[in-house]
């Protein structure tokens, strides 16, 4: 059916093609083993860097915690230079120290005292007389405990107001500047 020289030339053709088809394959291959090895390089100098920042940050915090110590320590030398001068500067013409006097006579808080935060308002020694920031400040004080005999004169009555509709039941209203206790 065939000749043989035909047979050959298609086998030849035919390994032609393999051999081709085979080396773009390898190269296919290779080309993915390269990318994956630039990957994985990639990603190794990602979490290098990655260590490096971190490391860093943790130096850096380190760093300023060890200042923050230091100026702590600076303040305290500070304040005890302070404290020794103001003591050795402050005494009167008999040695007696003018700090220890007004520490006694009750103008400083001593160390027993615990220590108060400041007040946003200036307390005052009588309810009547309350400052401007103290809560209950231009509010009238009612009890609301009283009994129906003794109704506070500043409460509204608008039961009249809505004569035509006889349904509606009594409202009284305290006005908007009343406090209850």
């Amino acid at each position: 059916m065939f000749d043989l020289g035909f047979l050959v030339f298609i086998g030849f053709v035919t390994a032609i093609i393999g051999l081709l088809v085979g080396i773009g394959l390898y190269r296919n291959s290779g080309n993915a083993e390269q990318k994956v090895r630039e990957l994985n390089q990639a990603l190794a100098d990602a979490e290098t860097k990655n260590k490096q920042y971190q490391q860093h940050v943790a130096d850096h915090f380190s760093q300023t915690a060890l200042m923050l110590n230091d100026l702590t320590e600076k303040y305290k030398d500070i304040h005890q230079h302070l404290a020794l001068g103001a003591d050795q500067l402050c005494r009167d013409e008999h040695g007696q120290s003018l700090l220890l006097d007004s520490v006694l006579s009750g103008d400083a808080p001593s160390a027993s005292e615990p220590l108060q935060a400041p007040l946003d308002y200036a307390p005052k020694s009588d309810a009547a007389n309350s400052g401007t920031l103290s809560e209950d400040y231009d509010l009238e004080k009612i009890n609301l405990g009283q009994n129906a005999e003794d109704e506070d004169p500043t409460e509204t009555d608008y039961s009249n107001a809505s004569a035509s509709n006889e349904k509606e039941p009594i409202l009284k209203q305290t006005p908007p500047n009343v406090h209850a206790v």
